[in-house]
């Protein structure tokens, strides 16, 4: 999985590369005394890096300096010390260096490739993160002011590999990993370098581990070998028992009985574990990386030398091993993980369709192919592209059927326009305002527009959730007074006609299911009513920040919404199919909120 840490100061990166990155003290399985490590990224092929990773390259670029001349290209702003929330004093850093992306292999992978000796799955695992990795490379920004990014996809990185773990007791157990430093520097489209905003690089770690174990799997079931599903979804390789893995990952539960001893949870709590409860590393001279090839080799005879009988049996097992049809496999998991990408969302990160996808496949087919048969599916108009805004590197997909299905639900709230009298009677209004004197002027407002429409759909908006529910109170009971039964969201099922009018309240509209919104639409009766509730952290404009894609498309469209800073908004009705997209598939949209990955 890939974890993206925290930013490194220039001497972070120094001390790291000299003690950590480019060392052997964290490898028992190769042989040299350094590791010399491989530059990456169109940026460091811009300035001419290839080969081995040179430590003054390192610092220099760690300063934001340029690695051949040390000419400096970003400048360093100095902030003062400030009290945190604890009242400690914090010194900010001077500089942002850069950031160290970590890959590691399952650990049924490593324990084959390193004790089981087979050099192959190592190579599939060094083949798998560049591939990841260079995906990471293209969600690369650069931080051209306080609020201005720009997608620049290029980067100057350099790749360690290691195959030990931290040392627990004295005891490095077998681990293989790759950390890939990448540098705060970009370069931006006018030419000049930028530092870099990781803002993105941050969200795409769910992602690039699905890229990265998806390729691992495949590369893995082409060496004969089988693959099952781990706990956290990872590809295990097929035929170590629990008790063995458990015994070769004496770090993982150190750091699993610090978590439990302190009831703590989490990635984050995780990562701190990790740090307080590491050891020093081993003093590798005297012969110490035979000793601990010897402690690998005695541990795995205990526990029936799994390693070795399942390298040979993915030997045996790949002679027989019949070609497939990865195209298939690609169609068939992307038309999966499009269906119930879209179950509650109408509008997706493409990223959140391609997890789904790779992890529906695990290894039946690869990353390119996956991705191929997507933008197949995208050429040829079966999802829609939504234009991503400036400032995200990915784009926001539906499907045709989402979008007649938008254009559908916009007409019936269209044609249930002022087609009734006022949901309550002049009279009732005054009563209920009356009853309710106690609300605010600008709930008692939102509670007029509300009473005196006679559109059969509409939204009532506001930023907080008490105010909101005060005049969503006072709207059923004026609603029952007038002869309706007000109740929350119908049932798919629709109620027996029994010529009662109904009011119905949906809170958080843009949490529902667009498909079931639709149905729900449909079997509204003729008198019925629809009021839309949303309680928004903030607002945009005319636009709720957080709002999902038919409820916004439904405000577009002219849904009348009343808010609770005293405004009516409701635009300028337009044709039916100029306001659903008939025609104009195309039309750009600003849907980058609000989009997860699942």
């Amino acid at each position: 999985m890939l974890i993206i840490s925290k930013p490194l100061s220039a001497g972070q990166v120094r001390t790291y590369h000299a003690e950590e990155f480019a060392n052997t003290r964290e490898n028992d399985f190769s042989s040299g005394d350094r590791i010399y490590g491989q530059w990456h990224g169109h940026l460091a092929r811009h300035w001419g890096l290839s080969g081995d990773v040179q430590a003054e390259r390192v610092w220099r670029l760690a300063d934001g300096c340029d690695p051949h001349s040390g000419r400096p290209l970003v400048r360093h702003l100095s902030q003062p010390p400030y009290l945190n929330a604890r009242g400690q004093r914090v010194t900010p850093m001077a500089h942002r260096a850069g950031w160290d992306a970590t890959l590691k292999a399952p650990k049924s992978v490593s324990l084959t490739a390193l004790v089981g000796g087979d050099a192959r799955v190592r190579q599939a695992h060094h083949d798998s993160v560049a591939v990841a990795v260079d995906q990471l490379e293209r969600d690369v920004q650069a931080n051209l002011s306080r609020d201005r990014v720009e997608t620049t996809r290029n980067w100057v990185a350099a790749m360690f590999e290691h195959d030990s773990a931290r040392p627990v007791a004295g005891y490095a157990a077998p681990l293989l990993h790759t950390h890939v430093v990448f540098f705060n520097l970009t370069q931006a489209a006018d030419g000049r370098i930028r530092a870099l905003d990781p803002l993105q690089l941050y969200r795409s770690q769910h992602y690039i581990t699905a890229v990265y174990r998806s390729e691992l799997a495949a590369r893995l079931r082409a060496l004969g070998y089988e693959i099952e599903r781990g706990r956290c979804g990872q590809p295990e390789i097929r035929g170590y028992t629990v008790e063995y893995l458990l015994a070769s990952s004496p770090r993982s539960q150190q750091i699993q009985e610090r978590l439990a001893r302190l009831h703590l949870t989490g990635a984050g709590a995780g990562q701190i574990s990790g740090f307080v409860t590491r050891e020093p590393k081993l003093d590798r001279s005297h012969g110490v990386e035979d000793l601990m090839q010897r402690r690998h080799r005695q541990l795995a005879l205990a526990f029936g030398d799994q390693p070795r009988r399942v390298v040979h049996a993915a030997h045996a097992r790949a002679r027989r091993i019949e070609p497939r049809l990865p195209g298939m496999a690609a169609h068939a998991a992307v038309t999966l993980a499009m269906d119930r990408s879209l179950e509650r969302r109408a509008l997706v990160d493409e990223r959140a369709v391609l997890v789904a996808a790779l992890q529906h496949s695990m290894g039946e087919a690869t990353f390119g192919a996956i991705k191929a048969d997507f933008e197949r599916r995208v050429d040829a108009g079966e999802f829609v592209e939504v234009d991503r805004k400036r400032d995200i590197p990915h784009r926001a997909v539906t499907t045709r059927e989402m979008v007649a299905l938008e254009r559908d639900a916009i007409r019936i709230m269209q044609r249930g326009q002022r087609s009734e009298d006022s949901l309550a009677s002049h009279g009732t209004r005054l009563h209920v305002q009356r009853d309710y004197a106690h609300l605010s002027e600008r709930q008692q407002q939102a509670l007029h527009h509300v009473l005196a429409s006679g559109d059969q759909i509409m939204a009532l908006e506001g930023i907080a959730s008490g105010d909101v529910t005060s005049v969503t109170t006072a709207v059923r009971d004026a609603a029952e007074r007038e002869g309706y039964r007000a109740q929350a969201f119908a049932p798919i099922s629709a109620d027996a006609p029994d010529g009662q009018r109904r009011l119905y309240v949906l809170e958080e509209p843009h949490l529902a299911s667009a498909r079931r919104m639709h149905a729900f639409f449909h079997r509204l009766g003729p008198h019925d009513r629809v009021l839309l509730v949303h309680a928004a952290r903030e607002t945009r404009g005319h636009h709720v920040a957080d709002a999902g894609r038919l409820y916004q498309e439904l405000q577009e469209g002219g849904m009348k919404t009343i808010r609770l800073d005293g405004s009516v908004h409701q635009t300028d009705r337009r044709p039916a199919l100029e306001q659903s997209k008939e025609h104009r598939p195309e039309r750009q949209h600003s849907f980058g909120l609000g989009l997860g990955l699942g």
